[in-house]
């Protein structure tokens, strides 16, 4: 014990020098992809170098660490697909120019709406959009396709350059990531199944921790498998075996969950009753530990024993119909865990080693490619189509420093500050960081520059301040900095011409500020203040509809949970960006609790689903539904959507008076029943549907007292975002 804790501490320290490293990498490969973007076609005598540079930039910036070659083709395809529209429309309205403004801002508008939606890398969608705007030459016909097709050939000449750079130096193992996710989430179940012999008298005392971290754990790896299954080398060859693991974590999730959370302190010694429980305990936790190992490449899996349970029977059938519920739904549990982990075993072999075998079984639905009914990607592209708008007034009325490209700038960058942590204030400090950055380079550096290594030094070290310094979307508005500097091969040096370059940006800058209050406030703690009412609402939804046996009935549930899924993580990231400071009647643990207590009712949800599905016709559940307590549960749901705190203590002050003990329900109902025409599943099936009953207003009561202890009144206040 003392050296698997020594070898914990030894991994944690070593863990921020890992990150560190990786990060000054990939800073310096995106670096040397904008500088080599700037220096080819330099080198050529090709037009445009920014746009290839601005290309890396926004790529950079926008999509994920890992890259492969079929990523770059798809964002070559991307950029094609923008180029064409950007063409054709130009061609289709060659004279109209107010048309043509309508038609690209609604094309771009939707297109930014599905960069929105797309649960994957969404940087296909923002090239396509970018392309389809930049192809368009302010509106002079003399020229205009040589103009788009140049544009169109520097942004695929950007996306082939980064591409490049990025899979040929220290090229990021995308498999590697999953397959540290995996271990980590079988680790999870692991200690979940340990914890479930100490009982509830030995184990934290707060159990909604315990699942908050098992959750956590499994939505990480599911989130990540589903933005990286379609194009990760490594995990695309593996497919059916990566779903089968997500799809059996799943099942193991749904298995552990219940009696995890169960509080029942007087359960009987499974051990008098099932012969060889130690034995089955034994080879399950040696298969948790195993396929942890097994999926990092370490050693493979051995075959779970899987013994077959030795009842007692002469013992059991003294007991009472209670005991009887929980022996048979022990043993279930012990039944399906073997058979779940031996598939998930099965499939790690199949991926670490290349074992054979492996066959997929029920697979379950995978996360929908879009989020078609995300609130916030149809405000966005609303957003981006209200912005090019205004841009577009001011181009026509004022034209302002940058011509179109002004337009263009305002309209690709909404994505970026839409919901994002990109705030106005940080807008301002960036922009003027490059600035000092880039003007003094202006003035005393770029003029004395004679090689061209000289110059590439210099485009070296700027990116990589930029993408060293800043993370994600942020690191644009510092390296805008670099593009006020007009670096031809030619250069033609006039202090006032980067002054409107400067004064353009500012412009563009300031009419983002306007956007991301208007039409839809952007500000993080309103955000998050409105989120309880969605989020309970699709959980009353739930509640009604999660014993669904019809297709269209668990359709509906499906599409109500991946609903839930993303407004649990818009609950996380909203609310840790809600600055202390001006709410500071809300301090950052409140919220956090309040948001665990989201994802545990989330996760409960959603294995209560699982459950349903596979319990299949259980006539004693049918049963208990007929006479159950989804009305109160339904009722708490919506006190909690209605955000009104006499409404809530109401409600909950009478789910209190009438909710019984867990064992007087038990005993009550199977008192009436006759259990001998009752299978043996049947009694553990029911049992785990009252447990997640149970374990859902449990949740809902952890979701009220969260509630309660944040001032929500305060969230709502109108702050400029």
């Amino acid at each position: 014990m003392p050296e698997s804790n020594a070898a914990a501490q030894q991994q944690a320290q070593s863990q921020p020098n890992t990150d560190k490293r990786d990060h000054t990498r990939y800073a310096i490969k995106t670096a040397l992809s904008l500088t080599l973007a700037y220096l080819l076609p330099m080198a050529l005598g090709w037009p445009q170098p920014q746009t290839a540079a601005t290309t890396v930039m926004l790529i950079a910036a926008t999509g994920s660490v890992s890259e492969s070659l079929q990523k770059g083709v798809f964002r070559l395809v991307g950029t094609l697909a923008g180029a064409i529209i950007g063409l054709s429309l130009i061609a289709l309205f060659p004279q109209d120019r107010m048309l043509y403004l309508l038609i690209v801002s609604m094309v771009v508008a939707f297109i930014i709406y599905l960069y929105g939606a797309y649960q994957g890398d969404p940087t296909v969608f923002m090239l396509t959009s970018v392309v389809t705007l930049m192809v368009f030459n302010g509106g002079d016909a003399e020229g205009a396709f040589i103009y788009g097709v140049d544009r169109a050939f520097m942004t695929a000449f950007g996306v082939l350059v980064y591409t490049l750079i990025a899979s040929l130096l220290w090229p990021v193992r995308m498999a590697d990531n999953t397959r540290e996710l995996a271990a980590s989430a079988i680790k999870t179940l692991g200690q979940t199944f340990r914890q479930l012999d100490a009982g509830p008298a030995k184990r934290n005392p707060d159990n909604t921790l315990d699942a908050a971290e098992l959750l956590a754990a499994q939505e990480a790896f599911q989130a990540h498998l589903g933005s990286v299954r379609h194009d990760a080398e490594g995990v695309k060859a593996y497919l059916a075996e990566w779903e089968a693991i997500a799809h059996y974590l799943q099942r193991l999730t749904a298995d552990l969950l219940p009696p995890g959370q169960s509080r029942i302190t007087d359960t009987p010694e499974y051990r008098r009753f099932i012969g060889n429980y130690d034995t089955v305990l034994d080879d399950l936790q040696q298969g948790f530990q195993q396929a942890a190992s097994a999926i990092q490449g370490r050693k493979p899996a051995k075959t779970l024993t899987a013994p077959e349970l030795a009842y007692n029977y002469e013992a059991i059938s003294g007991q009472s119909h209670r005991n009887r519920a929980l022996i048979a739904s022990r043993g279930q549990l012990l039944e399906n865990l073997q058979e779940s982990l031996q598939q998930l075993i099965t499939a790690v072999n199949s991926i670490a080693f290349d074992k054979g075998g492996f066959s997929p079984r029920d697979l379950p639905n995978s996360r929908p490619t879009f989020l078609w009914w995300d609130r916030e990607a149809v405000k966005t592209s609303v957003r981006a189509f209200v912005t090019f708008w205004v841009a577009a007034t001011i181009w026509i009325l004022y034209n302002p420093p940058g011509g179109f490209m002004f337009v263009t700038l305002c309209t690709i960058l909404i994505p970026l500050v839409s919901y994002t942590p990109v705030t106005p204030k940080l807008l301002f400090i960036l922009l003027s960081i490059g600035f000092l950055f880039a003007i003094p380079a202006y003035v005393f550096l770029l003029p004395n520059l004679t090689h061209w290594i000289e110059l590439g030094l210099f485009l070296f070290s700027y990116a990589f301040v930029g993408f060293f310094v800043f993370k994600g979307p942020i690191s644009i508005f510092f390296l805008l900095g670099l593009f006020t500097l007009g670096i031809q091969n030619t250069m033609h040096y006039n202090f006032a011409v980067i002054m409107s370059i400067v004064l353009m940006f500012y412009i563009v800058c300031a009419l983002l500020i306007i956007s991301v209050n208007f039409p839809f406030t952007s500000n993080r703690a309103q955000l998050y203040a409105g989120l309880p009412r969605r989020f309970f609402r699709n959980c009353q939804q739930l509640v009604q509809r999660v014993d669904e046996q019809t297709y269209l009935g668990r359709q509906l549930v499906t599409t109500r949970l991946h609903l839930g899924d993303a407004l649990t993580g818009k609950l996380q990231a909203w609310g840790a960006a809600i600055d202390p400071g001006t709410y500071d009647r809300n301090q950052q643990e409140a919220i956090s609790a309040f948001t665990d207590s989201c994802e545990v009712l989330q996760g409960n949800l959603r294995v209560a689903a699982a459950r349903n599905r596979r319990a299949g016709n259980n006539s004693l559940i049918k049963q208990a539904h007929r006479g159950g307590d989804k009305s109160l549960q339904w009722g708490l749901c919506e006190a909690l959507a209605s955000g009104s705190g006499e409404r809530i203590e109401q409600a909950f002050a009478l789910a209190r008076s009438q909710v019984e003990a867990v064992d007087q329900r038990l005993d009550l109902f199977l008192r009436a029943k006759d259990m001998e025409q009752y299978s043996q599943k049947e009694l553990a099936d029911f049992y785990v549907f009252l447990s997640m009953r149970v374990a859902i207003y449990t949740s809902l009561v952890a979701c009220q007292e969260a509630y309660n202890a944040l001032d929500w009144a305060q969230l709502k206040q109108h702050h400029f975002a």
